[in-house]
């Protein structure tokens, strides 16, 4: 955290999530986002789950003057699951 209160990302401690058991790499799914028309910078991280071990979270910037929904974002990735 700086000075200011703001929050600086300068990489991942881990770049594996296991979410119920399934291997989910961050950087795949952040490859699929930025691929939507309305999304500018996205992160994916892994936070605790007590049922699945881990959820996944994106946080998505849009561009200035473009909206989207996040469920709109999840069937994005959805139809673009490999």
């Amino acid at each position: 955290m700086t000075e200011k209160g703001m929050l600086k990302i300068i990489g991942r401690t881990k770049e594996l999530i296991i979410v119920g058991g399934e291997n989910v790499y961050p950087r795949e799914i952040e490859e699929v986002l930025y691929t939507h028309p309305a999304v500018e910078t996205v992160n994916v991280i892994g936070i605790p789950d007590q049922r699945k071990g881990e959820e996944i979270c994106a946080w998505v910037l849009l561009h200035k003057n473009v909206q989207t929904t996040e469920d709109e974002l999840r069937q994005f990735c959805k139809e673009r699951n490999p």
